[in-house]
C-alpha cells in the first residue's frame, strides 16, 4: 500500500510541475479575482443608440447594423461571463491605452490589425479566427458574425455553456484565475446558417444559431403573380378534369417570366437576400394535361403524399425564375420546400446555383432515424437527402423539433438527429432550420446535439452529451443520462411510428415510466447544489405531469372515463404554471418549460375527455367498452365496403386490433392512400358485437364514438344509423340527420334506439380518412 502511495505521489508532483509550466505559457486574463485583460473594441462598438427604433432604410444598412449589435452583444457576454467566472470586473475600451499593462483582449478590426488576416473564409463571410500568445488574445472574423462566433469558441474553450434559455441553462465555471492558452485557430462553421423556432434572442447567440436563413415560406410562389394577372391570362390557370382551378401552371414559361419581372420590381424597390418560392400549404394534384408534358417517363410516384411528383415542374419554373433574376441581382437565393408531393428529387431538371431545396419530411421517419431498418416508409427519407445532395450544392432542411405540434411526451431526439445530421452534412447541408415548439425539458439533448454538429461536425453526440450531463446535472449525471436514454429508446425500439399521442401507449409502457421515474427519483437524491437540484426538479415536474397524461391514455383505453374530464383539467392546469414560472422574464413571447399553447392537446383531446366525463355522470352503460374491433381495409369506393355491413357476414378471417392502443401505422397502414383525386387519404371497415339487455321502457340508447379523425358511418344490426347534427352549418339545420359523422378528433352520438334489439347486436362502422393526415391517428 505504502508503494502504490508513493507512486501516486510522484505523478502528482509531475503533473503538478508540468501544469506550472504550461501556466507559465498561458495568457493570463484573471488572477485571484482580480482582472489582468481589458477588451478592446473599435469606435463606437458598444453604442446603443437607435436600439428602440425601428431599423430602416436599405437592407445591407439595416444588415451592417444588425451585425454591430450582433458583435457589440457578444462582446457584452465576453465582459459578463469573464466576470462570472473569475469574479472580476473586466473592463471595455475603444483603442488599447498607452503604457496598459493589462492583457488586451482584440476585438474585431482591432484584432486584425494586431494580428492580420482571419486565414480562412466562407461564403457570406462566416469565417473566424481565435489567437492568444505574447500580443494578447484576438477574436475576430470575415464579418460580424465571425467576431461573435470568435468570441462565443473563446468562452465555450473556457467552460461556458447555455443549455437552456434563461439562467437556469447557464453554466458559468467558478474560476478566480482564467487562463488561455497559448493557440492560434482559423475556422468555419459547418453550415451558413442554423436557426431555431424558440430559444429567445441571448440563447440563440450564444449558441451561434444565426447568419442569413434562405426563405422558404409557404405561399410565397403565389406572391409572385398578382392577381390581377392571373384574371388577366386565364391560360395560367392549372386545368383539373377540365376545370381551371385558382393556381397557375408551373412550367409555362410567361409565368416564369412575369414572376421574375415582379420579384426584380420588388427588389429594386427594397432588396432581400433571399426569396421563397415555395407554394402554399396544399397537395397538388397532378394531372394538368399541359403539365403532365414535363414529368419523367416514368411518373415518380411520392408515396407518403399517395400522388404523382411535381418536383420538376417546380425546380423548372424555380430555375426559370432564378436564372433571369440573377442578371441583375447574382447574390440572391430562392428557397423551395422539399415536401409532400414535391419532396422526392427532381429527374430531368438540375437544380440552378441560386435555387435551395429544403427539406420538409412531415410524413418521414419523424422520431426515427433516416437510416432505421424497420421503418414502413424504408429508406425514403435518407434516398430523398441523398437523391436531393446529388442535385445541389446547397441543402437546407426543415426537419421537424418535435413529434408533429406535440410536447407533452418526453423526445430528446438523441438517436434521430445524431444519425441524421452527420448524413446530411454529407450532402451539402447548408441551412439547419427546424420546426420547434419549446420544451427544453422534453428535447434539450436534441437541442444541443444539432447546435453543436452543425457548427463543429467532427465532435462526437456521444461526447457532447456527456459533456451536457456532466455540465448541467453535475452530482447527477450518471442518473439523468440515463433518464434522457430511456426515454429516446422508447421512441426507437416501440414499433410505432404514428404521430402525437396516438402510439403512446405502445411507445410509453409501465416499465419505460417505471425506470424513468426511478432514474429521476435516483437524481434527486444525488443532487449536491441548489442549481443541480433545480434542473433536476425541472424534469421531475414535467414527468409527473406526463404520468398523469399516460393515466389518462390508459383509463381512455381501458374505457375508465368518469375521471378524464377532471384529470385533463389538472394537467392542463399543471402545464400553464410551468408555463408561467420558467418563463424568460426579459422575452414575455418566449416561453420555457413547456409550449406555450395548449391548442393542439384543447383541439384533439379535451373535448373527447370532457364528454367522456359527461357520458359516464348522465348516462348508464350498457354492455362493455367496444375497444376491440375486427377490421378490413377498403382500397376502392365505399359501395365495396357495403356487403361487411350486413350482420350475418363472415368476418372470422378479419384481423382484430384495440382502437386506441393501436394506430393504422400499427396494423400496417402508415401511408394508406384511396381515391387520391379526391384527397382522400384511407377507408377502414371495423366490425363488432355487443350483447345488451333490453332498454329500458321510456329510455333511449346511444351508441358513443369518442373519437375519429374523419368521416364516420355506422351500421347497427345491418340498418344504416344517421347522425343527428347537433348545430346549424351552412348545409344543415341543427338536428338535421346526416350520412355519417365527421370531426377530426372529437366525439359523436348515435340514436340507436331503433335498431339494437335484446342479445347479440352486430355493429358495423365504415370509417374515412378525410383528411391528409400526417398524424397517422388511425
Amino acid at each position: 500500500a505504502s508503494r502504490i502511495t508513493r507512486v501516486i505521489a510522484d505523478v502528482v508532483v509531475a503533473m503538478a510541475l508540468m501544469a506550472g509550466t504550461a501556466c507559465a505559457a498561458d495568457v493570463r486574463l484573471a488572477d485571484n479575482g482580480e482582472s489582468r485583460c481589458v477588451i478592446v473594441v473599435p469606435p463606437g462598438a458598444m453604442s446603443r443608440e437607435g436600439d428602440t427604433e425601428k431599423l430602416t432604410g436599405p437592407w445591407k444598412v439595416q444588415e451592417a447594423e444588425r451585425r454591430r449589435r450582433l458583435v457589440r452583444d457578444s462582446v457584452a457576454d465576453l465582459q459578463l461571463y469573464l466576470g462570472k467566472m473569475s469574479g472580476a470586473t473586466i473592463e471595455i475600451v475603444e483603442g488599447l491605452p498607452a503604457g496598459e499593462r493589462r492583457t488586451p483582449v482584440y476585438i474585431g478590426a482591432e484584432a486584425q490589425q494586431v494580428f492580420g488576416p482571419v486565414g480562412i473564409s466562407k461564403a457570406d463571410l462566416y469565417g473566424f479566427r481565435v489567437v492568444a500568445g505574447s500580443k494578447g488574445v484576438g477574436l475576430y472574423g470575415e464579418s460580424g458574425f465571425g467576431t461573435s462566433y470568435a468570441i462565443y469558441e473563446l468562452l465555450h474553450d473556457l467552460g461556458c455553456r447555455w443549455f437552456m434559455p434563461t439562467e437556469l441553462g447557464d453554466v458559468v465555471p467558478d474560476s478566480p484565475t482564467v487562463t488561455v492558452p497559448i493557440m492560434d485557430k482559423s475556422l468555419a462553421p459547418a453550415t451558413e446558417y442554423r436557426g431555431m423556432t424558440q430559444g429567445g434572442e441571448d440563447y440563440g447567440r450564444r449558441n451561434r444559431l444565426n447568419g442569413i436563413q434562405v426563405a422558404c415560406g409557404q405561399l410565397g410562389l403565389e406572391n409572385c403573380i398578382t392577381t390581377e394577372q392571373l384574371d388577366a391570362h386565364p391560360e395560367w390557370r392549372m386545368v383539373i378534369d377540365g376545370k381551371p382551378i385558382g393556381i397557375f401552371r408551373w412550367t409555362r414559361q410567361d409565368v416564369a417570366d412575369a414572376m421574375a419581372e415582379n420579384i426584380i420590381k420588388r427588389l429594386d424597390a427594397s432588396y432581400s437576400p433571399s426569396i421563397s418560392l415555395t407554394p402554399g400549404d396544399y397537395v397538388l394534384a397532378a394531372d394538368d394535361p399541359e403539365e403532365r408534358k414535363y414529368d419523367p417517363v416514368p411518373r415518380i410516384w411520392e408515396p407518403a403524399a399517395g400522388r404523382w411528383s411535381v418536383t420538376d415542374r417546380l425546380i423548372l419554373l424555380a430555375n426559370r425564375v432564378a436564372e433571369q433574376v440573377s442578371k441583375k441581382y447574382p447574390d440572391v437565393k430562392f428557397g423551395v420546400l422539399a415536401y409532400v408531393n414535391y419532396s422526392m428529387p427532381p429527374v430531368k431538371q438540375d437544380v440552378h446555383p441560386n435555387v435551395v431545396p429544403v427539406i420538409a419530411p412531415i410524413d418521414f421517419n419523424r422520431h426515427h432515424p433516416m437510416t432505421w431498418p424497420d421503418h414502413p416508409n424504408e429508406y425514403w427519407l435518407r434516398d430523398m437527402v441523398e437523391g436531393w445532395g446529388k442535385k445541389t450544392s446547397r441543402l437546407g432542411t426543415y426537419w421537424y423539433g418535435m413529434n408533429l405540434a406535440e410536447l407533452s411526451a418526453p423526445n430528446p431526439f438523441i438517436t434521430k438527429w445524431g444519425t441524421d445530421i452527420p448524413i446530411l452534412l454529407k450532402n451539402n447541408l447548408t441551412y439547419w432550420g427546424p420546426e420547434t415548439m419549446g420544451g427544453w425539458e422534453s428535447m434539450m439533448p436534441g437541442y444541443h446535439l444539432a447546435i453543436r454538429m452543425t457548427f463543429h461536425p467532427d465532435e462526437k453526440p456521444e461526447d457532447i452529451l456527456n459533456d451536457l450531463y456532466t455540465r448541467f446535472y453535475g452530482a447527477a449525471a450518471e442518473p439523468m443520462g440515463r433518464y434522457w436514454q430511456i426515454m429516446d429508446r422508447a421512441w426507437i425500439d416501440s414499433g410505432e411510428y404514428a404521430g402525437s399521442y396516438f402510439g403512446y401507449l405502445r411507445i410509453f409502457t409501465p416499465e419505460v415510466l417505471a425506470n424513468a421515474r426511478a432514474e429521476i427519483d435516483a437524481a434527486l437524491a444525488l443532487c449536491q447544489t441548489a442549481l443541480e437540484y433545480r434542473r433536476v426538479k425541472l424534469i421531475d415536474e414535467s414527468l409527473t405531469l406526463f404520468e398523469l397524461f399516460m393515466k389518462m391514455r390508459q383509463d381512455w383505453a381501458d374505457g375508465r372515463l368518469a375521471g378524464l374530464g377532471s384529470d385533463y383539467d389538472i394537467w392542463r392546469s399543471g402545464i400553464r404554471d410551468m408555463v408561467r414560472r420558467y418563463r424568460d422574464p426579459a422575452d414575455s413571447t418566449y416561453v420555457q418549460g413547456r409550449h406555450g399553447t395548449l391548442r393542439y392537446p384543447d383541439w384533439q383531446l379535451a373535448g373527447a375527455y370532457r364528454d367522456a366525463s359527461r357520458m359516464a355522470r348522465e348516462f348508464a352503460r350498457l354492455g362493455a367498452p367496444m375497444l376491440e374491433w375486427k377490421w378490413q381495409h377498403n382500397p376502392g369506393p365505399e359501395a365495396d365496403a357495403l356487403p361487411w355491413t350486413a350482420p350475418d357476414y363472415d368476418d372470422s378471417d378479419w384481423p382484430k386490433t384495440h382502437v386506441i392502443r393501436q394506430t393504422w401505422s400499427t396494423i400496417g397502414h402508415h401511408n394508406t392512400m384511396t381515391d387520391t383525386s379526391a384527397g382522400r387519404s384511407g377507408r377502414m371497415a371495423y366490425r363488432t358485437t355487443q350483447k345488451l339487455g333490453a332498454v329500458p321502457e321510456g329510455k333511449k340508447a346511444y351508441l358513443w364514438i369518442g373519437s375519429t379523425d374523419g368521416s364516420t358511418k355506422l351500421f347497427v344490426n345491418g340498418q344504416h344509423v344517421k347522425y343527428p347534427m347537433p348545430m346549424e352549418t351552412d348545409q344543415h339545420e341543427k338536428g338535421d340527420l346526416v350520412d355519417a359523422f365527421s370531426g377530426f378528433c372529437q366525439p359523436g352520438m348515435f340514436d340507436v334506439t331503433a335498431t339494437v334489439k335484446p342479445g347479440v347486436n352486430q355493429i358495423t362502422i365504415l370509417c374515412e380518412r378525410t383528411w391528409l393526415n400526417e398524424l397517422g391517428s388511425g
